[in-house]
C-alpha cells in the first residue's frame, strides 16, 4: 500500500512549511529513516525523514512551494507496487497541495519574548503517515452503524458522543455502567473518598488552631463509601443523557470483534452480530496480580474492591507505591486505618521527580504511615487473622495486615476482545496499533488503556510508553473519531503528558525531571518556590511542598514541571497550556498572576529561574 509523505508538524505552532529542497527524485529508492526533503518552518529549516521504504512514485509538491501541515508531499510506493500506478493514482492531487485543511492560525509571539529554542530534526515529533485502511472500506450505507464502539470508559465514551456530534450513525457497547472504571471505580469515586479523608483528619489534627473543639468524633465508615458511590451513580447518568442528546446507541452487553467491519454482542438475552464502518476498540485496563498471590477480593484486593470494602479494617497493606496506592494510603490513614506501604523501587510515586516523591514520603511517615522503599513482596500468606507478608530488600522483615491492596500496574483488558480468527494483533496482553491508533486490521481502531502505541524506530517517541490515564485516553478519542471524519489531524506529543496524584498533599507534573535531563546533558536553569513563602498558603494553613520548574538554561524552553501541595493539580494547566504554547519563563513571569493565590508560586517560581523573583532571597 502506497505510502503518504505529509507536510511534519515540527513544532507545536507550526502551521505550514515550504519545501526547500527534495532530497529523492522521483524514480529514486529512499529507506525508511533517510530523508527525503528539507522543510522549512517559521523558526527553522529542518530534515524530514521518510516513514517507509520503497521508490518515490510522486512528488505532489515542488521546490519552494509552501503547503499547510498534513497536506501530502510526496508518494511512495512500497514492496509490491509499481511507482508508475501509484503516480497516475495521485496525479490529479499534484495541482492543488495546499487543498489539506489548514490548521488555524498560530497565535502571535508575546512582546519581547525570547527566541523559541531551535528543534532538530531528529527530535522533533514527526507527523505519523497514515495508514490507508480509513478509505479503503466500502461506503458506509452498505453497514449498519458508521461506528461501532467497544468499551464506554472515557476513551469510548468520548468517541461515541465526538462521533455522535459529527452525526455519525455510532453505537457503544459497555457490559457494566457508562464511564467505565474511570468514572466508576478510578478518578472520580477515589477523589470523593480522598476529600472526605482530608476533611476528617483536618478536625483530628488542626481543629484547635482554627478555634474549634469538639468531643467524641465518630466516623461512619459505609456514608463514606455511600458518598462516593453516588457520585459515580449521577455521573453515570449524566453519560447516558449525553448519548441521548446526541443520538448515540448502546447497548449493555460485551463486545467481540469478528473481523474488519464485524461485531458480536452478547447480551443477557442472547448474542447478535452488527457491522460497522469502523470498529474502535477501548476496552480499557484492568488490576494486574502478583503471580504469587491471586486476587479474592476479601484478604487479597484490588483497588475496585478498595472501595466498597463492608467494614473499615483496622491494618492495611499496600503493594505498590505509584498513583493509586499511595492514593489510598492517603485515605485510609486519614480515617484511622494502620498502612503500611511497599515499594519495590527506590522511591514511592516512581514516574515523578525525585524532590517531590522524597516531600511525599516525609509527608506519609510524619503522619504514621510506614514507608518501605527499595523493598520487595516475596510472599503473601493468609492467615486467621488476615494476611502476612514476607519482604525483602532495605527492610526485610514481615509484616501483618488485616488486608492487602495491590496496586502494581494495570493490564490490558482485552480478554476476549476479539475472536481468535480475527487475526487482531496483540502485544503483551494490549492491542497493538500505530500512531494513529490503526490496529493490523482494516478500519480496526484502538484507544485509551488497551493499547499498547509502537512508533517508529526512527520517531523521536520511539519507546515511549502509553500512559495509561483517562485524559489520554479522551484526546485519543477524539483525535481518532476526527481523523476517521476527515476533519483532523492533531497528534498528542507523549512528551508532554500532565499527571496528577491526589494525595494530601497532591502531586502534579508535566514533561522530564531534573535527573533525566542532567543525565542527559541538558543546560537547564531550575526556579523552586516553597508554599511556605505564599501567603495564600499560610493563610489556608497548606505550606506543605513547592512549584519547581525545569526551563532551557539558553532558550527558555520549559522543560519539566513538578509540584507538590495543596490543591496543585489545579495550577498544573496553566503550565500545560504554557507549554502548548511555547512559553518561555519571561513569558511566565510577565503574565499577571492575581494575589492572593496559590498560582502566584508558578509566577514566583519562574522568577526564581530568572533571577527575579521579588518574594524569594536568591
Amino acid at each position: 500500500m502506497a505510502a503518504e509523505f505529509k507536510m511534519p508538524q515540527l513544532s507545536d505552532t507550526m502551521t505550514e512549511g515550504t519545501v526547500l529542497k527534495w532530497r529523492k527524485k522521483e524514480g529514486e529508492k529512499v529507506k525508511s529513516g533517510e530523508v527525503i526533503a528539507e522543510i522549512e518552518t517559521d523558526k527553522a529549516a529542518m530534515e524530514s525523514e521518510s516513514f517507509e521504504s520503497g521508490t518515490v512514485a510522486a512528488i505532489l509538491v515542488p521546490e519552494g512551494q509552501k503547503a499547510p501541515v498534513g497536506a501530502i508531499l510526496a508518494v511512495i510506493a512500497t514492496a509490491g507496487e509499481k511507482a508508475d500506478e501509484v503516480k497516475k493514482k495521485y496525479a490529479s492531487r499534484a495541482a492543488t497541495p495546499s487543498a489539506a485543511p489548514a490548521p488555524a492560525k498560530a497565535p502571535a509571539p508575546a512582546p519581547n519574548a525570547k527566541p523559541a529554542a531551535p528543534t532538530p530534526a531528529s527530535t522533533a515529533p514527526q507527523k505519523p503517515q497514515p495508514s490507508a485502511g480509513a478509505t479503503a472500506a466500502p461506503s458506509s450505507k452498505s453497514y449498519q452503524y458508521d461506528i461501532v464502539v467497544i468499551g464506554g470508559g472515557p476513551a469510548g465514551y468520548a468517541a461515541a458522543i465526538r462521533a455522535g456530534q459529527l452525526k455519525k450513525r455510532v453505537l457503544c457497547i459497555e457490559k457494566e455502567n457508562l464511564g467505565g472504571t474511570c468514572l466508576n471505580w478510578g478518578c472520580i469515586p477515589t477523589k470523593a473518598l480522598l476529600e472526605d479523608g482530608a476533611f476528617i483528619r483536618k478536625l483530628r489534627t488542626e481543629a484547635d488552631k482554627h478555634g474549634l473543639s469538639f468531643q467524641n468524633l465518630q466516623i461512619n465508615f459505609s456514608k463514606l463509601i455511600s458518598r462516593s458511590r453516588d457520585i459515580a451513580d449521577k455521573l453515570a447518568k449524566g453519560v447516558a443523557f449525553l448519548f441521548s442528546k446526541h443520538s448515540v446507541q448502546s447497548e449493555k452487553g460485551t463486545g467481540q470483534l469478528l473481523g474488519p467491519h464485524r461485531v458480536r454482542i452478547t447480551t443477557a438475552s442472547g448474542t447478535k452480530d452488527v457491522t460497522a464502518q469502523h470498529v474502535i476498540l477501548a476496552s480499557g485496563a484492568k488490576a494486574t496480580p502478583l503471580p504469587f498471590a491471586p486476587f479474592d477480593g476479601k484478604q487479597v484486593i484490588s483497588s475496585r474492591e478498595a472501595m466498597i470494602l463492608p467494614q473499615q479494617p483496622r491494618r492495611m497493606a499496600i503493594i505498590g507505591a505509584g498513583a493509586i496506592g499511595s492514593e489510598f494510603a492517603d485515605f485510609y490513614n486519614a480515617i484511622g486505618t494502620e498502612v503500611t506501604l511497599v515499594e519495590m523501587l527506590p522511591q514511592i510515586l516512581p514516574n515523578e521527580d525525585e524532590d517531590v516523591a522524597r516531600t511525599l514520603k516525609n509527608s506519609f511517615e510524619k503522619r504514621g504511615i510506614k514507608v518501605f522503599t527499595g523493598t520487595k513482596t516475596e510472599k503473601v500468606e493468609k492467615t486467621p487473622g488476615g494476611v502476612k507478608l514476607t519482604l525483602s530488600g532495605e527492610k526485610a522483615t514481615t509484616i501483618e495486615a488485616d488486608v492487602v491492596l495491590v496496586a502494581i500496574g494495570v493490564t490490558g483488558n482485552v480478554d476476549g476482545i476479539a475472536a481468535p480468527e480475527s487475526g487482531l494483533e496483540l502485544f503483551k496482553n494490549r492491542v497493538k496499533v500505530d500512531p494513529e491508533y490503526q490496529t493490523n486490521l482494516e478500519n480496526v481502531w484502538a484507544i485509551g488503556d488497551c493499547i499498547s502505541l509502537h512508533w517508529p524506530q526512527q520517531s523521536a517517541l520511539a519507546g515511549y510508553r502509553h500512559p495509561d490515564l483517562a485524559h489520554v485516553a479522551h484526546h485519543e478519542a477524539v483525535n481518532v473519531v476526527e481523523h476517521i471524519a476527515g476533519i483532523s489531524d492533531h497528534t498528542i506529543d507523549y512528551r508532554q503528558i500532565p499527571a496528577c496524584t491526589y494525595t494530601h498533599p497532591q502531586v502534579a507534573s508535566m514533561g522530564q525531571n531534573e535527573r533525566k535531563l542532567r543525565d542527559e546533558g541538558r543546560r537547564i536553569k531550575i526556579g523552586k518556590f516553597p508554599f511556605t513563602a505564599s501567603g495564600r498558603a499560610l493563610a489556608a494553613g497548606e505550606t506543605e511542598g513547592f512549584v519547581k520548574l525545569i526551563f532551557d538554561a539558553q532558550y527558555g524552553e520549559l522543560l519539566g514541571v513538578h509540584m507538590i501541595g495543596e490543591n496543585v493539580t489545579e495550577l498544573l494547566s496553566e503550565l500545560v497550556m504554557a507549554r502548548k504554547l511555547e512559553a518561555t519563563e519571561a513569558e511566565i513571569i510577565e503574565a499577571m498572576h492575581p494575589h492572593p493565590t496559590m498560582s502566584e508560586a508558578v509566577m514566583e517560581a519562574a522568577g526564581v529561574a530568572d533571577g527575579r523573583s521579588i518574594h524569594m532571597a536568591s
